[in-house]
């Protein structure tokens, strides 16, 4: 076990066995509980709870002091809730972890200056004093969980929540840097076939051969030359990822430029032609010029994830169909990454993993963008991309 979780736990204990004492202990104690949410300590969490249960009998004053009630719910939630929700939890607003730091230290202050002014013993000292205590508590534990959240981030930790962990992600980024390298060497002698099949159809139409002869060894040739194409445009799909110019012109670089670029890059990574996917919307001929990598890099990911969920864990696939929705707003272009099955209902969504979620919205917040991903079961949207107009 890291020193760190038990270090918490033992944080937790401590101060929640406190608690009937003030309500300082209480809200560090809550502040703990939410650190342990966050590093997915369930059952440390059980085992505080367990041992609070138990100080209810040898405490004194526990099981009048509501605090201390307080903790024991805010401890076995956090063993309760589930894993799926810390998600939406932790990526709350900025502006939220100023107003609980603000309401929390407002209401620690009203309930001491309560018992001080009517004393400790009054009915409305103590009615008052425990839901602002109740109050504080509940912002210390959103406190704490951000504060464990912004030093997994810095740690890594909180990447590795997915399926494969820090060893996927660390490949992925690895073999993305190395592939710009390969694709450089792969283009060159893909330019010697290229012209290699020209000198080859040049030949072909002047030997002394039969006509039926030649016209075989053309369509081998055109064969080739279609192929070669297509891969060059793969080379070009992978060396001009992400970036807003890939050719030096601005003209064409529209949302559908970059919806188009991510379809083509995505269509090779997910085998499964049983999903059509439809565009539609009136901002898809709006001109991003300054977003359009970035628009591309949030497109990709959304597909990514928008493909997989039509692929159920046992390999099992699903015929239905993927919208991306363009509109046009006074403020933004807002487009939308829609999953229907083949009966026109809202396909079962799959979570993006977190380090690409994470990835993906720092891209977003660079480009003066927003990319949500929705987990809205009864809707088919799956994913909400927004982009600032610059044009206003």
């Amino acid at each position: 076990m890291s020193v760190y979780p038990a270090a918490i736990a033992l944080c937790a204990l401590v101060m929640g066995l406190t608690a009937p004492l003030g309500p300082g202990a209480a809200a560090v104690a809550a502040a703990a509980a939410g650190a342990l949410f966050v590093l997915n300590r369930p059952l440390l969490a059980l085992c505080i709870c367990a041992l609070l249960v138990g100080g209810l009998f040898l405490v004194p004053g526990a099981r009048k002091s509501t605090l201390y009630w307080t903790d024991l719910v805010i401890i076995g939630s956090v063993a309760a809730i589930p894993r799926r929700w810390a998600t939406g939890i932790l990526r709350a607003p900025r502006w939220s972890w100023a107003v609980a730091m603000v309401c929390g230290c407002l209401s620690l202050a009203l309930r001491f200056a309560l018992v001080n002014a009517w004393g400790a013993n009054a009915w409305g000292a103590n009615a008052w004093g425990d839901a602002c205590g109740i109050v504080a508590c509940l912002c210390a534990m959103f406190i704490g969980a951000g504060i464990a959240r912004h030093l997994a981030m810095i740690d890594a930790r909180l990447l590795a929540w997915g399926d494969g962990g820090m060893v996927q992600v660390t490949r992925d980024l690895l073999l993305g840097r190395i592939t710009s390298g390969m694709l450089h060497d792969l283009a060159q002698p893909l330019n010697v076939i290229s012209m290699a099949n020209g000198n080859m159809d040049y030949i072909i139409a002047h030997l002394d051969i039969d006509e039926e002869s030649r016209r075989q060894l053309q369509e081998r040739v055109k064969r080739i030359a279609t192929h070669t194409e297509g891969t060059a445009h793969i080379l070009g799909l992978f060396r001009w990822f992400g970036r807003d110019a890939p050719d030096g012109r601005t003209g064409d670089l529209t949302v559908r430029h970059a919806l188009d670029c991510a379809l083509a890059a995505t269509k090779s990574n997910v085998r499964h032609h049983g999903v059509a996917v439809r565009m539609s919307g009136n901002a898809l001929d709006h001109l991003v010029p300054e977003q359009h990598g970035a628009l591309e890099m949030m497109a990709v990911a959304a597909l990514l994830s928008a493909f997989a969920s039509f692929i159920d864990k046992d390999g099992k696939k699903h015929r239905g169909e993927v919208l991306l929705h363009a509109v046009l707003t006074p403020a933004h272009i807002v487009i939308t990454v829609e999953c229907t099955d083949a009966q026109g209902k809202p396909m079962r969504g799959r979570r993006i993993d977190n380090a690409t979620l994470w990835l993906v919205e720092q891209v977003a917040r660079k480009a003066l963008a927003e990319f949500r991903c929705v987990a809205r079961q009864r809707q088919p949207v799956r994913f909400i991309i927004r982009l600032g107009r610059d044009d206003i």
